[in-house]
């Protein structure tokens, strides 16, 4: 054990006092927010180009110029040839053709660019003419356009999350206010995270021990130590940097957002309210406010100690198959052939993310975040959601169990192959050295 320690503390400190390693942990919570506000400076300071579109009404439905946004319509009496032209030449950005059309059964417009519109470029559009068209239903059929606009009705849904054991003292039901949206930004940025973080500290495992494997000097450090502690300490060693940066970053956002709060006027501690020391609060401020009390609903402790569990759990799983992988070939070349089938779960993961958020209680949903070689990454995915207990148990124990196999699997390839060079690797001779005595 205390061999391990040594080779542990090792490839600690040479990773955490790479300059590297300090500039990425400190700037890279302060990079997001810093491309955020200077996105939002550069929308709000942007004067867009009033694009010319030329329409070909043919059912009168435009009748006189259109602005929508920075887009002016304008009608045309050449026909799509002769504006062609001019597309081409970027006089104007497209033709609209709106053909003839029964209003009560109309056919689709045309709409020709030379770029690809936006999708909400092309939904304005339809959204205007549709409107237009009803309209023009309207006027036909006498209709009282007032009192079918009383008819439409917009309804607002509030969601809240009901807890056990939630009842005040007065009977009333304690609950707080939660977010659709929210839970779904949180589970992908949580199923994320740890996708980076395993992708990238496995790399640095399997990096290391192939740098010592061709330098030679992992011959030197194994008359020392057995290849098992030596790629203990080294999986123990990579995993502790990992923490430690995400450890940082966790203090830092929770700094920088603390910081927020307070320069908006925002007591989140207690009321998530709006301070207002003024008459009225600028708009930005009820919308951070508004923010802040829907991730009031979240716990926040219980979301960073799982977050953590199946960061090491997951870095663990995989962490292993890397060293493994590392042990047994000689370049990067060679080792990513056998890298693939061991990311495919992960890039799986990351694939099916979306399918869970859609639809977190679905079988597949709990197959996946009970799954270990996928739960790391979907079952944090559906956490801001709500999990059971018993779901959620399930699923780290099914973890820690897989990352002990894990282990003791990747230790028997790493034994052999440490020390085994020149050979073309296959699998075949993988499960040799696996199922090999006495090395």
């Amino acid at each position: 054990m205390n061999k391990i320690w040594i080779i542990f503390e090792r490839e600690y400190l040479q990773r955490v006092k790479k300059k590297s390693f300090i500039l990425s942990t400190l700037l890279t919570p302060l990079i997001f927010p810093f491309f955020i506000f200077i996105t939002i400076l550069l929308i709000d300071s942007d004067e867009q180009e009033i694009r010319r579109i030329a329409v070909i009404d043919k059912s009168n439905l435009l009748q006189d110029s259109l602005s929508i946004g920075n887009n002016n319509l304008f009608k045309s009496e050449k026909d799509l040839n002769s504006l062609q032209s001019q597309i081409l030449d970027g006089e104007i950005y497209g033709t609209l053709i709106i053909p003839e059309m029964d209003i009560y059964d109309p056919k689709p417009i045309n709409f020709y660019s030379k770029n690809i519109p936006s999708n909400d470029f092309v939904s304005d559009l339809e959204r205007i003419f549709e409107e237009r068209i009803r309209n023009r239903k309207i006027s036909e059929l006498q209709l009282d356009k007032s009192s079918l606009d009383k008819l439409k009705t917009n309804i607002l849904m509030d969601t809240y999350s009901v807890e056990e054991s939630t009842v005040s003292e007065g009977g009333e039901l304690d609950v707080n206010k939660s977010s659709s949206g929210l839970a779904f930004g949180l589970g992908y940025f949580n199923g994320f995270l740890i996708y980076m973080f395993v992708f990238i500290y496995g790399s640095f495992i399997l990096q290391s021990v192939l740098d010592e494997k061709t330098s030679k000097v992992v011959e030197v450090i194994v008359s020392s130590v057995k290849p098992i502690q030596l790629m203990m300490g080294k999986v123990l060693g990579v995993g502790a940097v990992a923490f430690t940066q995400i450890s940082i970053w966790i203090v830092l956002v929770f700094s920088i957002s603390t910081f927020t709060s307070i320069y908006f006027g925002i007591d989140n501690v207690e009321t998530t309210q709006i301070v207002n020391t003024q008459e009225q609060i600028d708009q930005s401020k009820e919308m951070v406010a508004g923010f802040y009390e829907l991730f009031s609903s979240v716990d926040v402790f219980e979301l960073v100690v799982i977050f953590l569990i199946y960061f090491i759990g997951g870095f663990f799983l995989y962490g292993a198959f890397f060293a493994a992988i590392g042990s047994a070939v000689d370049n990067l070349q060679d080792a990513s052939q056998f890298t693939l089938p061991i990311s495919l779960p992960i890039i799986a993961s990351l694939m099916f993310m979306g399918v869970i958020l859609e639809n977190p209680e679905s079988n597949a949903s709990l197959f996946l975040s009970l799954f270990p070689f996928t739960s790391p990454i979907l079952m944090m995915a559906r956490l801001p959601f709500g999990v059971p207990d018993w779901q959620l148990i399930l699923s780290i124990f099914l973890l820690i169990l897989f990352v002990i196999f894990s282990l003791w699997f990747a230790g028997r390839i790493y034994r052999v192959g440490i020390l085994t060079t020149g050979s073309k690797i296959t699998y075949k001779l993988l499960w040799k050295w696996f199922i090999m005595k006495n090395y």
